[in-house]
């Protein structure tokens, strides 16, 4: 660019033989420093913010991640500063190679198959020769071709005479009650194991490497959803109507959903808020019934945040458990900055609807609040894992209290694509 080489070439005041390279943004004063200014600064412990001019002026998101925006914000810039042009063409070309790899690979687990199952076929054969040998399947042959011969002649002297035949010889193949052909079934079929065979018929490296493979592919899957969930907006949605979840919380439910249902989050339609709709069963019902994604999110008297997302539909007309095959179901709080997931032995129970009580997770139940949202418990750690956190007093750690006594909910429908 024109005006980067032009920048390049103006030199600092204070260092001779030194050029203009960056941005120094105090609160009290700008300048335009080298990198022996950057030195003195650095001697000098300031800690004040520079820009690189240069990357400034090929990124617009660089320049202004530098800036004293929020946090949120600045985290986000910087990782669409680094979804550039060059590294997605780099991630392409991973595709590229990655898929040409898997082309070759299949071939040669193809041809592995093909030996494995002409080895099959190979073994099957030397079974079958063995078996025509201990049972002598020549005679039964030879009896079927004697049968056949008679055509349709009324012999019954001739059928009679093969009839017993037949008889003795099938007397001779089972005697003593089948025990000397087992055993020489067995023996034979021991033996046939013993046979030395080529070492990789078992290993399938091929297949191995291919599955390997395959796991690299997923793995660069991945991070291009991660780049598209950033121009999407995936990793910087934020909860923006709710008054009780902090944006550093309602980033990281967002990610915990996406990495759970392997899907993006692209909005949150607000469906009940307690002080608006009233904080009571019929409210709580009337809202959520038939609806599935919810994240409730609950505040106490005490000032406690606290709430629960499930893929699993409310019906208050069920009065069962509901079971959460996906296993993206987690209580949260805020107040003590933890996540609580599902038990997979407890997926069954991931939410119980009954239209006696109000919302309800997990047998026992981790969470219960009643119909007037002021009643109800905790049994933390029944269904939801909480054995990660030192937490001595369950019944009261949600909410600040024995009882829930809720002062809000506000309830929000996750939209996924």
């Amino acid at each position: 660019m024109q005006t980067e080489s032009k920048i390049k070439s103006i030199p600092c005041f204070k260092h001779e033989g030194s050029f203009i390279l960056f941005i120094n943004i105090g609160k009290q004063n700008t300048e335009f420093v080298c990198d022996e200014c950057c030195v003195d600064l650095k001697a000098l412990n300031s800690d004040q913010e520079l820009i690189h001019i240069k990357n400034a002026l090929r990124s617009p998101e660089f320049f202004i991640s530098k800036l004293n925006i929020s946090s949120s914000l600045k985290e986000y810039l910087i990782k669409l500063d680094k979804c550039n042009e060059q590294a997605m063409k780099s991630i392409l070309k991973d595709f590229e190679t990655k898929i040409t790899d898997i082309q070759e690979i299949l071939k040669g687990v193809y041809q592995e198959l093909k030996c494995h199952v002409e080895s099959i076929l190979n073994k099957k054969q030397k079974i079958r020769e063995e078996l025509q040998k201990i049972i002598q399947f020549d005679k039964f042959t030879q009896f079927a071709i004697n049968f056949i011969q008679l055509g349709d002649q009324i012999n019954p002297q001739a059928i009679k005479q093969n009839e017993q035949i037949l008889h003795e010889y099938l007397q001779d193949l089972t005697k003593n009650n089948y025990q000397e052909l087992n055993q020489k079934l067995i023996d034979m079929l021991d033996r046939i194991k013993r046979e030395p065979r080529d070492p990789k018929e078992d290993q399938y490296p091929q297949y191995r490497n291919l599955e390997e493979q395959f796991k690299q592919l997923n793995a660069k899957q991945i991070e291009f959803a991660k780049q598209i969930s950033l121009i999407n907006f995936g990793q910087f949605t934020i909860i923006y109507d709710s008054k009780l979840v902090s944006n550093q919380q309602s980033q990281k439910i967002i990610n915990i959903i996406q990495s759970k249902l392997n899907k993006i989050v692209t909005n949150f339609s607000q469906i009940y808020l307690g002080t608006r709709d009233g904080l009571s069963g019929q409210a709580f019902w009337n809202k959520v019934q038939g609806k599935s994604n919810l994240l409730m999110i609950f505040k106490s008297k005490s000032g406690y945040i606290f709430g629960q997302f499930s893929p699993c539909q409310w019906n208050q007309n069920l009065n069962a458990y509901v079971q959460d095959n996906t296993m993206s179901s987690f209580l949260f709080s805020q107040t003590h900055d933890q996540i609580y997931p599902l038990k997979d032995a407890n997926k069954q129970n991931a939410i119980y609807c009954h239209q006696s009580q109000g919302p309800s997770f997990g047998g026992g139940h981790d969470l219960q609040i009643g119909l007037d949202f002021q009643n109800g418990y905790s049994n933390l750690g029944h269904s939801y894992q909480s054995d990660q956190y030192q937490i001595t007093t369950k019944n009261t750690h949600l909410f600040g209290q024995t009882t829930p006594n809720i002062a809000e909910c506000e309830i929000y429908q996750v939209i996924l694509t």
